[in-house]
């Protein structure tokens, strides 16, 4: 029997097609939930595509209006306990942090949202840091999935980070 190799030209069009698959659905998740990426938006942490990853996308604002997006919830919590080192900018200019509740997508600040780390959802980084809009959220969230801490990100500090995550 005689095997069946798509040329570089067929996997080229297969992958395409499942990209512009991807940026049609975030386009779509975009309009509904309001967290604004651009197609062409890389993190500032580790510099991955943010739309490739809707489902965890997450954005920054600052008070002088510029907005930086980011690929995971990780990432976004890494530029909030450092802004200076991701953002060139002071923790006193973050005026909003957007993130998606996990269950419905939509945006929340994540500055009041419940945040669990260490349970079994995995996001574009490894484990993810899941962002919950309320406490009912929360119970149901950590009945599912498990999540060894819970916190609330304007209490996080290196310290909590540390026993956070081991780094």
């Amino acid at each position: 029997m005689k095997k069946l190799n798509p040329g570089p030209i067929a996997t080229l069009s297969i992958y395409m097609f499942f990209l512009c698959f991807c940026l049609i659905d975030f386009a779509r998740a975009d309009e509904q939930f309001g967290i604004e990426v651009d197609k062409d938006d890389r993190c500032p942490v580790c510099a991955m595509q943010v739309a490739l990853y809707p489902k965890f996308a997450c954005a920054m604002e600052l008070v002088d209006g510029r907005k930086f997006s980011f690929c995971a919830t990780g990432c976004m919590i890494r530029s909030w306990l450092h802004p200076e080192v991701y953002l060139g900018a002071e923790k006193a200019d973050i005026q909003h942090v957007w993130v998606r509740d996990y269950f419905t997508g939509e945006k929340i600040d994540g500055s009041t949202a419940f945040w669990v780390a260490g349970s079994d959802v995995i996001g574009p980084m490894g484990t993810a840091f899941v962002p919950l809009k309320s406490e009912s959220d929360l119970k149901a969230f950590k009945r599912r999935h498990g999540g060894k801490t819970v916190f609330h990100l304007t209490d996080l500090t290196d310290d909590k980070w540390k026993e956070i995550t081991g780094k």
